[in-house]
């Protein structure tokens, strides 16, 4: 069919409209594009929506933020919500709960105005200087009296305390390396309270050993121990034959003797380069410490580690088994002789000293590229912030082209396809939304990729920072999600949109209210897209084009409606914003098509993301659909309406308990028998895909049969341990660790409870 035949009645009446057709012309003309950022005139008018939001500095919202100090609850907190804290404790109310409230209000106020100077100063230095501006600004004496006392009184109510930030060219960094440091004291001190109980354990036995000695059990040394005052009428020489002849007095072997020393070394040394840190004070100076701004360099440090890390944990696992009374020598010697980076298992492999990189999504070279790759397919604990200014990293080159994207800004999304690493996209005002996300990527034990927006260098007076970055998540142009491998092995567990507004629907919708060219009130509803985040972009000013109100046309369509319509509903029809200059003067913009075209790619990746946060899943929806038209075939036609309604109410409630992951994606053994329930550790040898990876963790507790299927040839030639993290890496879930023969091994509850999600 052609457009004649589709849309005659509409083409004749374009042919017939010059207004209109004009208008087309605009929407669906190619426009000259500048090439760079540095070309192109900036943008005069903003989108309507930003219209209340033109002075930050007289609204409430997440900045500044306060970075906590150590110990806090939290990594940081918004200022307003503190103050809100302060405002909620204070039991008076009336009109005394009320003047209390607007202090609070006014002292928040100055407190943001002196912390936009980009200088670390502590809340409690700024609440300081703050209320003594305050209290200069108030003349009325008695005024003045009330207010300082309700400061006062606020003030000692303020437990915490922290560097204020604001959002600027520095927040993405100064809020993640704030964070990197409580979290490297937090898991710091962990490893100190292991190593110290290893080393005491480990110190105890050499020193029973040392107390068995023949030189211990001496008679001069027992009678000097005893003291002379103590020793009237003791046979030393007796006791020292009666200690010497006990079977428990025999000192241990010179072998072990000498590998408890050597162990003991080890972890002495490991212990020493930790330091005495309390876990609050982050000790600085090491490179863990730092950020590196280049993942080469960050996988060179990696390697350097190596050996050390390699001795360490041959270390800690010597230890273990010695302490537990379970080193065997014919056993453990020849596995240990060949202890190397093979042998370590993910879990200690992620046991690296983790490192913290920083990177400019502007410079990151191929060389980085393939380094970042390599990271986030490992597990590897490297931390990377990708720090993006610009969205989207590319221009189109003609008007019809999408043009949004690039390897930068679809990164995030990539990322989470690895199933590997823990993945957190988000801009740089949503830092403070997702604070405990941010925390839970960094004590993750594996690679972690942050891709942050955190907007153009060049500050401009009319798009606060905040602003450009908080609508990059609203027009859905960088949606905020996290992936945590940790959280389970389907989609539903492992991803989340959080921070979103109005996550369930395509465009966030809000209400604009405005007055017309008579003065009479109007309101509408606007949809907040892409197009308008783009809107603020001078390499995109070619594409808006505002038409004077003589010129406006009922084909005109609201952007958010237009992008609403169906291929050929568009057919004569003009997508617009709504957008103001400085005055508040209200325009109808044109938006060319290739914006278009962009807005119509965001929304289908805005659809890709829902789904996998299980947001209207068109599988699940699907077999929705499917189920309902088979309870309607299935139903009697007798049957009661109730009965009916029933019916379908529960089909409806199963249909909708289904799991968000394609069903493409799981996967289903109905034929295989229900494995045997028992305490012992056992292996469903037959359904075995001979990865190695438990045998190459420890081949005296795993093998293969003939068939190179494993099978558990000997499960005391390991610990409880080697069963449960064998059982978590085995790639189809066939290891059953059954139950802890020894109850006493180090850690053997969690452990139990880890192991109980695969007996």
């Amino acid at each position: 069919m052609n457009r004649f035949e589709e849309h005659g009645e509409e083409l004749v009446a374009v042919r017939q409209d010059g207004r209109l057709k004009q208008l087309l012309r605009i929407h669906l003309g190619p426009p000259e594009l500048p090439q760079t950022a540095e070309t192109g005139p900036a943008p005069v008018l903003t989108p309507a929506l930003f219209s209340a939001y033109r002075d930050l500095g007289a609204l409430r919202y997440d900045f500044p933020v306060v970075l906590l100090d150590p110990g806090a609850e939290h990594v940081a907190v918004p200022l307003s919500g503190l103050i809100d804290g302060l405002v909620d404790a204070h039991p008076q109310e009336g009109a005394a709960g009320e003047r209390y409230r607007r202090d609070l209000y006014q002292l928040e106020k100055v407190i943001k105005d002196l912390a936009t100077g980009g200088q670390e100063i502590s809340l409690k230095a700024l609440w300081t200087e703050a209320a003594n501006r305050c209290y200069a600004q108030t003349t009325n004496e008695p005024r003045r009296k009330q207010l300082r006392a309700n400061l006062q009184s606020a003030r000692l109510q303020l437990t915490e305390d922290g560097i204020v930030a604001c959002c600027d060219g520095q927040i993405a960094r100064r809020f993640f390396m704030h964070a990197w440091e409580r979290i490297q004291a937090e898991q710091e001190l962990h490893a100190r309270e292991t190593l110290d109980e290893l080393i005491a354990e480990l110190t105890a036995i050499i020193d029973s050993d040392r107390m068995r000695s023949a030189r211990a059990t001496s008679a001069d040394a027992l009678r000097t121990a005893m003291g002379a005052e103590h020793a009237g009428g003791i046979d030393f020489d007796q006791l020292s034959s009666v200690l010497r002849s006990s079977k428990h007095q025999r000192p241990l072997k010179s072998n072990r003797r000498k590998r408890l020393h050597s162990v003991l070394k080890v972890l002495e040394a490991q212990r020493r380069q930790l330091g005495a840190g309390n876990g609050k004070s982050p000790r600085r100076g090491r490179h863990a410490y730092t950020a590196i701004d280049s993942c080469v360099e960050a996988l060179k440090l990696l390697d350097a580690e190596m050996l050390r890390i390699v001795e360490l944990f041959r270390a800690v696992r010597i230890a273990r088994l010695e302490v537990e009374n379970r080193y065997d020598e014919a056993r453990h010697d020849a596995f240990f002789a060949a202890f190397d980076q093979e042998q370590l298992t993910p879990e200690e492999l992620r046991g690296l000293p983790p490192l913290f990189v920083h990177i400019d999504g502007d410079a990151l070279n191929a060389e980085n590229k393939s380094a970042l790759i390599e990271i986030l397919s490992s597990d590897l604990p490297i931390k990377t912030v990708l720090e993006l200014r610009a969205i989207p990293d590319t221009l189109p080159l003609a008007a019809g082209q999408a043009g949004f994207g690039g390897w930068s800004t679809s990164l995030g999304s990539m990322a989470t396809g690895l199933r590997t690493a823990f993945v957190l996209q988000t801009s740089a005002s949503h830092l403070p939304r997702v604070e405990s996300e941010v925390a839970e990527g960094l004590r993750y034990k594996g690679a972690a990729l942050y891709c942050v927006y955190t907007g153009p260098d060049e500050e401009s007076e009319s798009v606060p920072r905040y602003l450009r970055c908080a609508s990059a998540v609203e027009g859905r142009a960088f949606p905020c999600f996290v992936h945590h491998p940790g959280y389970g092995g389907d989609w539903a567990q492992r991803f989340t949109l959080v921070a979103n507004p109005q996550s369930e629907e395509p465009w966030p919708i809000h209400l604009f209210n405005y007055e017309d060219s008579d003065g009479r009130a109007m309101s509408e509803e606007i949809a907040f897209t892409v197009v308008d985040f783009l809107a603020m972009d001078p390499r995109f000013a070619a594409q808006y084009v505002s038409v004077p109100p003589e010129d406006w046309h009922p084909n005109m369509v609201p952007l958010g409606d237009y992008l609403a319509l169906q291929e050929g509903e568009t057919f004569g029809k003009v997508p617009y914003l709504l957008m103001v200059n400085d005055s508040n003067t209200l325009h109808r913009v044109i938006v060319r098509r290739g914006l278009v075209a962009a807005a119509r790619r965001c929304a289908d990746l805005w659809r890709s993301f829902q789904e996998l946060g299980g947001i209207r899943n068109s599988h699940a929806l699907r077999l929705l659909e499917a189920e309902r038209q088979r309870a309607i075939e299935q139903s009697d036609a007798s049957q009661s309406v109730t009965e009916s309604a029933a019916e379908l109410a529960a089909v409806t409630e199963a249909a909708t308990d289904m799991a968000v992951e394609p069903a493409g994606d799981s996967t289903q053994l109905s034929e295989v028998a229900a494995a045997p329930v028992t305490d012992q550790a056992y292996i469903e040898t037959e359904l075995c895909t001979s990865c190695n990876d438990c045998t190459d963790r420890n081949s005296m507790m795993f093998a293969y049969n003939e068939a190179k299927q494993a099978y558990i040839k000997d499960a005391g030639a390991g610990t409880f341990r080697d069963l449960v993290e064998a059982a978590e890496n085995c790639p189809v879930c066939i290891i059953h660790p059954g139950k802890p023969v020894d109850p006493n091994e180090l850690g053997v509850e969690e452990l139990t409870r880890r192991a109980a999600a695969f007996n």
